[in-house]
Order: C-alpha cells, then sequence, then structure tokens
C-alpha cells in the first residue's frame, strides 16, 4: 500500500530541505562541538566502556607499557567522540526522521594516550530518491579529517545520514520484541565468557590464511543501558528541559514528535519516550549507525593482537536494532596483500531472527614473521 500524499505544506517543506540541503554540499559544516579534543586516560576509559571494549591495550597502563607502543592507545573507534562524522543536511523544522546507512573509516596513524586531536567535517554531496512504497528519501553524504597536535591527518572518515518523512505516529520498522528462553540466554552468557582476543600473543601475516574465520562476538541483548552507556561514552547527546527545548530550537533537524503527548524531543531520547507514552516496545531504529560501527571495532581489534594496525573498517547497517535485539557477528579473511601485509576481511552481524542487520569489511596490517 502506498504512502497517502503528502499535504501541500509538509511537501513544500521536504522540497525546501532538498533545496537547502544541496546548497550546503562541498562546504565545511560544522553541527556540534567536540566532546573529546584529547586522548586522555580517562577520556580512553570513558568511551572504551561505553563501548563494551574491555582491552587493555586501552585500560591497563601497566599492560600497554609493555607492548611494542610503549604506553595506552585508544580505541580507533575514538574518534567518533572528537567529531561525530554525521550530518544531517540544512537545520530546519521539518518532519524528518534520521536513519545511519553506513560508516567508514581509514586510519593513517595510532592514537595514542595524550595525543591531542580536532576535526573538521564536509557535506561531501547529497541527493532525492523515491523508493518502492512512494517515500521520499533525502540521503546526505559527509567527510570527515581529523588531525593531532603536529597538523597530521589521523584518520579519515566518510558517514550516509538518510532523512526521511516522519508520518505522525507510524513506526519506521516494527516487530515484536524478542523475548529469551533460559536456553537462549544460557548460549548468549556463553558466548560471551567464551569471547577471545589475540592481545599480547602476536598475530603475523604469514600465519593468516584466506577463508579463515575470526572468533565470532555477541552483543546484545539490546537495552536502555546500551544506549545511556554508549551516549556517556560519545559525549552527552542532549539536554534536557529547558536548556534541550531551546537546543532543539537552534537544531530542529535533530527533533523527533511524540505525538502522544504533543511535544517534540531529541532524536536519541525518543526511544524512552515512546516507551513511556505508548507502553510498547521500541520503535526502530533503536542504535545508530555510529553505535553500531563503535561495537564493531573491538571484533577486529580483538583478533588483530596488540601489534596489529586496523587501516579500514565499513559498517552498513542492513536492519536496525530494536529493543531486545541481538547481534552475532562472524567474520572471515577474504584475501592477503604480501607487498603491504595487509589482510582484507568481510564482516557479518546476524540478528536473533536470522536476518543479516550488519554488513561490513575491514582491512588489518599485520607485523612479518622474523622482521
Amino acid at each position: 500500500m502506498r504512502n497517502p500524499p503528502l499535504a501541500t505544506g509538509t511537501a513544500a517543506l521536504i522540497e525546501e530541505f532538498i533545496a537547502r540541503t544541496r546548497a550546503l554540499d562541498g562546504k565545511e559544516v560544522r553541527e556540534r562541538e567536540a566532546w573529546n579534543n584529547e586522548a586522555s586516560p580517562d577520556a580512553i576509559r570513558h568511551f572504551a566502556c561505553g563501548t563494551d571494549d574491555d582491552n587493555p591495550l586501552w585500560l591497563d597502563p601497566a599492560y600497554a607499557a609493555r607492548t611494542p607502543h610503549g604506553g595506552l592507545l585508544a580505541p580507533p573507534a575514538f574518534l567518533v567522540s572528537v567529531l561525530y562524522p554525521i550530518l544531517h543536511g540544512a537545520p530546519m523544522v521539518a518532519p524528518l526522521s534520521s536513519l545511519i546507512g553506513g560508516v567508514e573509516f581509514e586510519w593513517r596513524r595510532r592514537v595514542k594516550a595524550g595525543d591531542r586531536l580536532r576535526a573538521s567535517s564536509v557535506q561531501k554531496a547529497s541527493y532525492a530518491k523515491t523508493n518502492k512504497a512512494g517515500r521520499k528519501l533525502i540521503f546526505v553524504i559527509s567527510e570527515c579529517t581529523y588531525r593531532n597536535q603536529a597538523d597530521e591527518a589521523v584518520a579519515t572518515a566518510a558517514g550516509t545520514m538518510i532523512r526521511t518523512l516522519q508520518e505522525g505516529t507510524e513506526l519506521l520498522y516494527e516487530r515484536p520484541i524478542k523475548k529469551y528462553s533460559e536456553e537462549e540466554m544460557a548460549k548468549i552468557a556463553a558466548a560471551y565468557k567464551g569471547e577471545r582476543r589475540t592481545g599480547s600473543a602476536t598475530l603475523f601475516f604469514e600465519d593468516v590464511r584466506e577463508g579463515q574465520a575470526l572468533p565470532p562476538m555477541v552483543r546484545g541483548p539490546l537495552t536502555i543501558g546500551d544506549m545511556v552507556a554508549w551516549n556517556a561514552g560519545n559525549g552527552p547527546s542532549y539536554k534536557a528541559g529547558r536548556r534541550g527545548y531551546l537546543d532543539l530550537e537552534k537544531a530542529p533537524h535533530n527533533a523527533v514528535p511524540i505525538p502522544q503527548i504533543g511535544i517534540r524531543v531529541k532524536n536519541s531520547q525518543q526511544h524512552e519516550d515512546f516507551h513511556l507514552a505508548a507502553q510498547r516496545g521500541m520503535p526502530g531504529p533503536f542504535d545508530n549507525g555510529v553505535m553500531r560501527f563503535a561495537w564493531v571495532s573491538p571484533f577486529v581489534t580483538n583478533w588483530m593482537g596488540d601489534e596489529g594496525f586496523l587501516k579500514k573498517l565499513y559498517v552498513q547497517v542492513r536492519r536496525p536494532m530494536i529493543y531486545g535485539d541481538t547481534l552475532w557477528y562472524s567474520g572471515k579473511v577474504t584475501a592477503k596483500d604480501a607487498a603491504s601485509r595487509t589482510v582484507s576481511v568481510e564482516i557479518t552481524g546476524v540478528n536473533q531472527e536470522g536476518e543479516v542487520a550488519t554488513a561490513g569489511s575491514a582491512v588489518v596490517e599485520l607485523p612479518a614473521r622474523g622482521r
């Protein structure tokens, strides 16, 4: 069934949003201030804990001092807390929802504890298309560059934001909330306890073969606690009360209507409010693509070990995660390049319904044996 025609006023707003967003193509855009501008041990710990990453290379100074790096490193995904790698298009009052389609990083240098960091973002492109259901989708492509205190480029990031019409109380994605049996929870608990990390047991390039599987990883069931931890690790995502209301007047593209009580709230707050207002499970999506990216990163860094270097990571959201969802991650080596000592990895995340919810890829540089 096709969506009903837009009201004239709403249609005009969407077209205005598209035109104003296209006018930003190729320009530097700054939507928010940096939360972290230094990779201090406390900031690193805060981010690692917020993204469920307990690698001692980020968290244990004594352990990190014994590695070839001589001290703590920041997780590769830490940079998203320096500057969020997603742009939303022109800020204006329009009933639009936000979906992050994909996030990709390319690193040139490791981030060490004590590094001072800054970043800039450019809206690379934007375009609109209509899907099979007749819904207009607006794509905003962003690019961020992260630099250290020596003005060296540490990494670049690209992100895809998809904006679409929020039609009243309609949910973009709905499915019954999963209730796990004792046996299912025991399987998840066993996967938690069985998670493995290469760590100081060096993974050499020569020992990796094409088709080799990475140790599996499980994340979920997703709860409000995960979102709270993510927001804390990535920086305060919203202000409440009067300050929050005034902030949304300045950035209305971040607002989501709660029709049941006639207010607008920050998009990252909508999940709790929908739940309380409608007394049902969470509307989709619950997590977002940058959170998904930060969760997938340890899947690769745990496998590559202390001396590996994550050069590229791409994470695509195929299905949103709603409250209670669990993702089972698997990966395999798809290619090797002897000249650069890099291996390519394919990543897949399957939810408890058997759906591919995450797709991705990584390129990792590994040390050579006997170098």
